[in-house]
């Protein structure tokens, strides 16, 4: 199996159009040699077209030079791409059903389209001979399988080879000059499946209901869970962080905007969100120690450094982040989380909203962000007071843990109005962040504590030596006692009238 992650945009052709010369386009020296080929995919998914509905594409796929099963799904500003062997039958290799469970729940994948393409293939080279870009002039004929009319066209498409994005900015401008534009729906299969396809939503405006604006923002972090779904599925990096935030901004979004919802739909939701995001903590929790104490160990002088231990620290989280791996693969099989993943997708389709979500979003979300930050201030308030009369202490940190979910929520709060208000809802998120941020590192300190003496007692009883834990164990107070000397200047910013003002 191999991976790749393509850039690529496609441009409406006419069938007769001729391209410009592509040497005009800043940084291309020269255009190679044409080839040809002739390329035959069916395209698979399931009978509500689950996978396409997300931006996913898993085809079968004949002809040219990467022959065989490909499944693409959205990953920042282009897809992750994974191959697979053509195989000697048409059933989707097991490893790229698993992939995708989190779409489709098992349920049968079978062919919704064909496509053929005459595709005539060049490469665009830089002065130093090496490739920038493929362009792709395809001429298409699409077959939805439910009987629908077949339906052909002509595109070209311009897929990143080894230039940056700057490039496809470019040669956006080059065809623009010849009347050639991109086209509006990217993906073929999209065009194919277009009949049975839902239009598009816009964004909402200021004038919107709250139900839209909040609507809006469930639907975006459900597709960015089942998009995290699948990247822990891989096992690419971040995948169970991304997860476990897309968890977090659900909650919140359920939790600040409840008023809009009915609480006994929405309230199991939110619990088992909770679970989901907890179950998988402790695999993200040794990913963010491991790398505080390799850059600690990394900046330590020689000197300070007794014994093995940069190999000490790598075999702790390792055994740690195996097991957690493990334990992610179990859990993203279980019936009770593919259940969440059903009960989030009626969150989308069938919202349990109330009559409050009729209203207008200008009045109930700034009032439920009003509440937020009320909420954040007295947590502050409680924190400073036990400062004050106890000190350092377990009240205080949990007081201080309290601040930061807080701040967290009026994060993801601002999070959900900043399509509509802008860079006033960026700044307030933004002085919020910093709080948790600042806050995080404080906490993150503490583990980072509590861990090295554990290292170091598994290490003494080994024969090594303690020191270097010792000098790291000091580093690392010292760097939490910076944090929350930070954190005062950071709610500031929070509290500061001008951040606020938008919300009156």
């Amino acid at each position: 199996m191999s991976d790749h992650h393509e850039i690529e945009r496609a441009y409406a052709v006419d069938a007769d159009d001729v391209l410009p010369d592509l040497t005009a386009v800043p940084g291309v020296e020269r255009v190679g040699e044409a080839t040809d080929a002739v390329l035959v995919a069916t395209y698979v998914d399931t009978d509500d077209l689950a996978l396409v509905r997300h931006g996913v594409t898993l085809r079968r796929r004949t002809g040219g030079d990467d022959a065989g099963w490909h499944l693409k799904i959205p990953a920042g500003r282009g897809r992750d791409e994974v191959h697979r062997p053509l195989g000697r039958d048409e059933v989707v290799p097991a490893v790229l059903a698993r992939q995708v469970l989190g779409w489709t729940r098992g349920r049968r994948l079978h062919p919704v389209a064909d496509i053929e393409t005459h595709r005539t293939t060049t490469l665009l080279h830089a002065a130093d001979g090496g490739a920038l870009a493929e362009v792709a002039d395809d001429r298409v004929t699409g077959r939805s399988t439910d009987g629908a009319d077949p339906m052909s066209w002509r595109e070209v498409e311009v897929e990143l080879v080894g230039a940056g994005l700057e490039l496809l900015d470019d040669v956006d401008t080059v065809l623009a000059e010849a009347g050639i534009r991109p086209r509006a729906e990217q993906r073929k299969i999209g065009s194919v499946l277009a009949h049975r396809l839902p239009p598009a939503r816009p964004a909402p405006e200021a004038d919107a209901t709250a139900g839209r604006v909040l609507h809006a923002r469930l639907a975006d972090q459900v597709r960015a869970l089942l998009r995290a779904d699948s990247d822990v599925r891989r096992d690419v990096p971040d995948g169970v962080h991304q997860l476990r935030v897309a968890c977090r901004r659900l909650r919140a979004a359920l939790a600040t905007y409840r008023p809009l919802v009915d609480e006994t739909v929405t309230e199991p939701v939110r619990a088992e969100l909770r679970w989901l995001a907890r179950t998988l903590g402790d695999g993200r929790d040794a990913e963010v120690v491991q790398e505080r104490l390799r850059a600690m160990v990394d900046d330590l002088p020689r000197t300070l450094v007794v014994g093995p231990v940069r190999r000490r620290v790598e075999r702790t989280y390792a055994d740690r982040r195996r097991a957690a791996a493990t334990h992610a693969a179990d859990v993203l099989v279980s019936r009770r989380y593919l259940r969440l993943l059903a009960r989030l997708d009626l969150l989308v389709t069938s919202t349990p909203w109330t009559g409050t979500a009729d209203e207008p979003a200008a009045v109930v979300l700034r009032r439920r962000v009003r509440k937020d930050v009320r909420r954040l201030r007295q947590r502050v308030e409680l924190a400073e007071a036990l400062a004050a009369t106890d000190g350092a202490g377990p009240a205080h940190d949990e007081a201080l843990h309290d601040v930061r979910k807080a701040a967290k929520r009026l994060r993801y709060a601002c999070e959900v109005l900043e399509p509509v208000w802008g860079k006033d809802a960026k700044r307030l998120r933004k002085a919020a962040q910093a709080v948790t941020q600042v806050l995080g590192d404080r906490q993150d300190t503490a583990v980072a504590r509590a861990d090295l003496r554990r290292i170091a007692r598994t290490a003494s009883a080994s024969g090594e030596g303690t020191f270097t834990y010792g000098v790291l164990w000091g580093r690392a107070e010292a760097a939490g006692r910076e944090a929350e000397a930070a954190f005062g200047a950071a709610w500031r910013k929070v509290a500061a009238d001008d951040r606020r003002a938008w919300l009156d």
